[in-house]
């Protein structure tokens, strides 16, 4: 009783080559997908701190710049006693963070899908691999070297 290659010494090592590098892609492509989601929040609390600072600078209300950062359109009766300056700040607060979002989701959506189709190429690639590098048990003639399937 013997294992043995079901396959050529080339062929072995051309399945050697595509499961090694494999294996890394698989991990590359999980390690992305955990970059982008953490990228994505970090880019979205930067855009907040500016917005804050921008509505701090033209002396809006804490509730109005709460209520924008949380995405919330404000009611035109809190816009009422601002001025012509201020309301357009809000406006476009409002806008900025709108725009965030989409931009952020977009982002996580594009690394995302090249992540998951780094990580399925990879996996195919490995399982190509596998099936190359894969053994069979046989028997061996010790005599004349004649190989049967142990099966």
């Amino acid at each position: 009783m013997r294992t043995k290659f079901r396959m050529s010494g080339p062929v072995v090592a051309i399945g050697f080559i595509l499961l090694i590098p494999s294996i890394l892609g698989m991990l590359f492509g999980l390690l992305m997908l955990v970059i982008t989601s953490g990228s994505a929040k970090q880019v979205s609390q930067s855009g907040e701190l500016e917005i804050r600072t921008k509505l701090v600078a033209q002396q809006i209300p804490d509730a109005i710049i709460t209520e924008v950062l949380a995405g919330n359109s404000v009611a035109e009766n809190q816009l009422v006693p601002l001025s012509y300056q201020q309301r357009t700040a809000v406006h476009d607060a409002e806008l900025s963070v709108s725009a965030q979002k989409v931009g952020s989701g977009m982002a996580v959506v594009a690394l995302g899908g090249f992540s998951i189709i780094v990580i399925v190429a990879s996996f195919v690639g490995g399982l190509l691999g596998w099936l190359l590098i894969m053994r069979k048990r046989v028997l061996e003639c010790e005599r004349c070297g004649a190989v049967v399937p142990a099966s």
